[in-house]
């Protein structure tokens, strides 16, 4: 039996019919207050990575504990033993997903600072997962091409981009073709502090204004990619999961 047969239209991409309703609930103080006492779990390690981050220049690029959180549970509940990373910065992330990988499980990170890579690997070896992550120095794109070199294209389970969104829909691509069938892609910062829905505003940090330009490009390309499943979280600064069919 088809869906003409019973009357109900097929799934097609298309402008939404009427507004949505949405629950929007502040950020306070208090709330975030809360969110920091049991919204999450963080080893000592973890915690000194992210304090030092809050110390130093960029750490706006900071992603929050809880999404740190959330992609530990999505990289258990995946069963994920190769994980892709696009934006190592000072290892918080990196440390995350690490720390869940079963054994013989490996992590690759890149980045284009050794500098930021020196300081992440100090927190790494203080959380006692060194030994689990690959890192590539470099840029980014090149270092995505030489993955598919070497061959590994269908083999990540896992890849996290939180990296230049000048480069976002290119690293978005080859990540497509890196993760397996089935695999998974986390995009960071796809609401880019809600300037996506209104453009760039003056003052705006020049982080920002990159996130936001032209209404953030890569979230239209992720929406029209074909084989894959998306959906765009409001949450933290915006993240999106899309599913490799």
């Amino acid at each position: 039996m088809t869906l003409s047969m019973l009357n109900i239209p097929s799934y097609t991409i298309a402008e939404p019919a009427m507004k949505t309703r949405r629950i929007g609930i502040p950020l306070t103080d208090e709330l975030g207050a809360y969110i920091d006492r049991w919204g999450y779990k963080e080893t000592p390690a973890m915690v000194q990575c992210r304090e030092y981050t809050s110390t130093i220049a960029r750490s706006l690029m900071q992603l929050s504990p809880e999404q740190a959180a959330l992609l530990q549970i999505l990289a258990q509940i995946m069963g994920a033993r190769n994980i892709l990373e696009i934006g190592t910065f000072t290892g918080y992330s990196t440390m995350a997903m690490a720390m869940v990988l079963p054994e013989g499980g490996k992590i690759t990170t890149l980045d284009i600072s050794e500098d930021y890579v020196n300081a992440a690997r100090t927190f790494w070896k203080a959380g006692g997962v060194e030994d689990r992550i690959d890192t590539m120095i470099g840029d980014a794109n090149a270092s995505l091409d030489s993955l598919i070199a070497q061959g590994k294209a269908g083999t990540f389970d896992l890849a996290f981009i939180d990296a230049d969104k000048n480069d976002g829909i290119d690293h978005f691509n080859k990540c497509l073709q890196l993760v397996r069938s089935g695999g998974l892609i986390v995009v960071d910062d796809t609401l880019a502090f809600g300037r996506v829905a209104t453009g760039p505003q003056e003052g705006d940090h020049p982080a920002i204004v990159d996130m936001a330009r032209d209404g953030h490009p890569e979230n239209m390309h992720i929406h029209g990619c074909d084989g894959i499943d998306m959906v765009l979280l409001h949450f933290s600064n915006g993240m999106t999961l899309a599913r490799k069919r």
